[in-house]
């Protein structure tokens, strides 16, 4: 029968799911952004006001933001 494209029910195996090379890619590219994110988040506590990333600095007209660098 196979010659003829016909095939038995249950006659062959069905495979699951399998991780070829794109799906590894795209867990890289993933916990890569996740890095890069957390990396942000603590670089904007460090400038933030109160230490605090998600606060918006408050500058008054005509003073200089101050990052919190000791330069002058």
């Amino acid at each position: 029968m196979s010659q003829f494209g016909m095939q038995m029910p249950a006659g062959t195996l069905q495979r699951g799911p399998v991780m070829n090379v794109y799906t590894g890619l795209l867990l890289l590219a993933v916990l890569a952004l996740a890095a890069a994110s957390l990396f942000v988040f603590m670089q904007g506590a460090l400038i933030g006001p109160e230490k605090n990333a998600l606060s918006v600095h408050v500058v008054e007209k005509g003073k200089p933001l101050n990052l919190g660098s000791d330069a002058k």
